[in-house]
């Protein structure tokens, strides 16, 4: 099975060809979020014969806001022409996939003095993400459990030093640890979570300025 995979929710966009247990190639960028040419470079440069792809995986995140809207038009608009299936996966089971625990805590800032924190074994999630102030995440948290966030350079508050992190810097999911962690899931018959990026903040109504 060959499937087209797409991350887009941390700093760190990627684009990955997996083709069973290969990954064929990868294209990575740092975000610059001022337009998206980094992107339709990548997909550019896999060449890709669109017929061939069997499936095409899509992180939902937790992450940035305008990342995951894109990653799903982007996906969708790929998908559509010969009805291909679309598969979506929480993007903090890449994270795990690329560290191999047995147990992992993927935290984010979600801004508003507070983080979105949740806990996996293996690639499994098994502590739904949840959003959380800021000072209670070290109560939340075991405190031997390793910790990755793709914003630990934002985190800067003395409490997070006090944390288990796995590694000191930025983590970011990888395209191509996404569309293994599908592949896998597809073998086991687990199906697609929700096909929408994953928000943590509740939406925010603001009245018009006009009637």
């Amino acid at each position: 099975m060959k499937i087209f995979a797409l991350e887009l929710s941390s700093g760190k966009g990627s684009v990955a060809l997996i083709d069973g247990d290969e990954v064929i190639q990868q294209e990575e960028w740092i975000e610059d979020f001022r337009n998206r040419e980094q992107l339709f470079n990548a997909i550019q440069t896999l060449a890709l014969d669109w017929s061939t792809i069997d499936l095409f995986a899509v992180g939902r995140g937790p992450g940035t806001f305008s990342g995951m809207r894109i990653s799903f038009s982007v996906m969708n608009a790929l998908a559509a022409p010969e009805k291909k299936p679309v598969y979506a996966l929480n993007s903090g089971a890449a994270l795990a996939q690329q560290f191999g625990l047995d147990r992992l805590a993927v935290i984010g800032d979600a801004r508003r003095d507070k983080v979105w924190v949740g806990v996996f074994e293996g690639v499994q999630l098994k502590t739904p993400f949840k959003l959380l102030l800021r000072e209670e995440l070290s109560d939340y948290l075991s405190p031997t459990i390793p910790v990755v966030s793709s914003d630990y350079e934002r985190l800067t508050d003395p409490l997070f030093k006090t944390l288990h992190w796995a590694i000191k810097k930025n983590s970011f999911p990888e395209a191509s640890a996404l569309g293994k962690c599908v592949r896998d899931r597809l073998e086991r018959g687990e199906k697609s979570e929700p096909f929408e990026p994953l928000y943590m903040h509740p939406p925010v109504f603001v009245k018009p300025r006009f009637s």
